[in-house]
């Protein structure tokens, strides 16, 4: 089985990571048109942190905290949500999601599964909240 995160044409285009070291990435989503959206990925196969080294977990908790604390500066975001559901690919993730104080009450809270995933956010304000987050992170 082949895995579209290890592939040569990953997801995402390195103009939407911003960060990474040895053990993880993080980088903006293409999923939806919710600028700021994250998604922090292990770079090996581990289902869940279960899995993960003690040096990865340690690692993933200051990354994650740093991550939510630099969209809630660059977006002035109500609340950031995050979760994980680990089913498309095999490599432990978690969605990092800011949600603005006038964001559509259908999507708040357990809502933000059924957000559309079409259209995608504008290229070009992605690459300008990704050089904010660069920044602060």
């Amino acid at each position: 089985m082949s895995c579209q995160l290890c592939s040569e044409a990953p997801i995402y285009t390195a103009d939407r990571v911003i960060y990474s070291d040895d053990n993880w990435i993080l980088r903006h989503s293409s999923e939806t048109d919710i600028l700021g959206y994250l998604v922090l990925q292990s770079k090996r196969h581990l289902l869940d942190l279960s899995e993960a080294t003690e040096f990865e977990r340690t690692a993933y908790g200051g990354i994650l905290a740093r991550a939510m604390k630099c969209i809630r500066e660059a977006t002035q975001c109500e609340r950031v949500y995050t979760f994980s559901l680990a089913e498309a690919v095999p490599h432990f993730h978690v969605h990092i999601i800011p949600r603005a104080k006038d964001f559509n009450p259908q999507y708040k809270g357990r809502g933000i599964m059924s957000y559309p995933v079409v259209p995608a956010c504008d290229e070009q304000l992605v690459r300008e909240i990704c050089a904010k987050l660069k920044q602060r992170l």
